[in-house]
């Protein structure tokens, strides 16, 4: 507690004195007043604190909001799950392979002895090779616990977007990637636009770092990734891929 100090002898005199007990002058007790008013005012303020802190339905209202922020969180777990797992928009598969351009073949021809300057093949026809292709004895498509049972394309303006649906025990999973995709010096350059999960869109700086989940496609097509690279270009258009070779 503040001693009170006599403005005539300076001395120091107990809180509760009026008078100076040296000098007898009457003493200022202003100070005295300010600090008492301040104390009783910070006893109030801790009351007020307390009884909000305890007051009756405030635990309650936190519980509920943690209850709602729970049930949120899960809800927008579930979405992504669901996304992840369920299967796209896709087109229905071929009903067969039987009419399966030799791609390969006129591919290797054509870069053998420079003619002709160009492929031409359609979406359809590509998609009708994919699937004999994976069907090829020794596939790596076949290999491992998640084997490869479709594969097929989608070309737009510019960018190629491959799609692939693999099984686990029968359980199936899907994952396309988008590309735009250019050639050079014998190596394909490939550019990545973004790609699903599922349904899920994948960014595509994270797409990129996600290419993995395509190992055993580039695996299955690794004879035509070699001969693509060998081109002088490959231009896709909608429905449609040109494959120009060098001359």
């Amino acid at each position: 507690m503040t001693k009170i100090v006599c403005s005539d002898c300076r001395h120091e005199n107990e809180p509760e004195r009026i008078y100076c007990h040296n000098c007898g002058a009457r003493l200022d007790r202003t100070e005295i007043k300010k600090e008492k008013a301040a104390s009783e005012e910070s006893v109030e303020h801790t009351q007020a604190r307390m009884k909000k802190m305890f007051a009756p339905g405030r635990g309650r209202k936190k519980q509920i909001a943690l209850k709602l922020l729970k049930v949120f969180l899960l809800a927008l777990l579930a979405a992504v799950v669901l996304d992840l797992f369920l299967p796209p928009d896709w087109p229905e598969p071929l009903k067969s392979d039987a009419f399966a351009p030799m791609i390969n073949m006129d591919l290797f021809t054509a870069l053998e002895n420079h003619s002709p300057p160009q492929l031409v093949y359609n979406q359809e026809q590509v998609n009708a090779y994919l699937a004999a292709a994976i069907k090829r004895a020794n596939s790596p498509a076949k290999e491992g616990l998640l084997p490869i049972s479709r594969i097929f394309v989608q070309f737009e303006e510019g960018v190629c977007r491959i799609n692939v649906e693999e099984r686990f025990f029968g359980v199936p999973f899907f994952e396309s990637a988008s590309y735009r995709v250019s050639i050079d010096r014998q190596k394909i350059v490939a550019d990545n636009t973004g790609g699903y999960i599922g349904r899920m869109p994948i960014h595509p700086a994270l797409m990129k770092n996600l290419d993995l989940l395509f190992d055993k496609t580039w695996a299955t097509l690794a004879r035509e990734r070699k001969d693509v690279a060998r081109l002088a270009a490959i231009q896709f258009h909608p429905q449609s891929v040109t494959l120009v070779t060098a001359r």
